[in-house]
């Protein structure tokens, strides 16, 4: 299969290869992103998927709000 993938003597043209390429980078992307989909709906929490990162430091200063007159 990978074969395939990688010779570009089966691909008549550098489009139609990158094509390819792209079309295989969409459908991996669109699987992943419907895996993470599922199990957040179903309530299990993604760690690798949260931004900021569960290990870093959070460094938040909070602020007053004044009311205006």
């Amino acid at each position: 299969m990978e074969g395939i993938a990688l010779a570009t003597e089966f691909i008549g043209s550098v489009f139609a290869y990158m094509g390819g390429v792209t079309l295989l980078a969409f459908v991996a992307s669109t699987i992943l992103f419907g895996y993470t989909a599922e199990e957040e709906k179903n309530g299990k929490r993604l760690f690798w998927a949260e931004w900021p990162l569960p290990e870093a430091e959070e460094s938040v200063v909070e602020e007053e709000f004044r009311r205006a007159a």
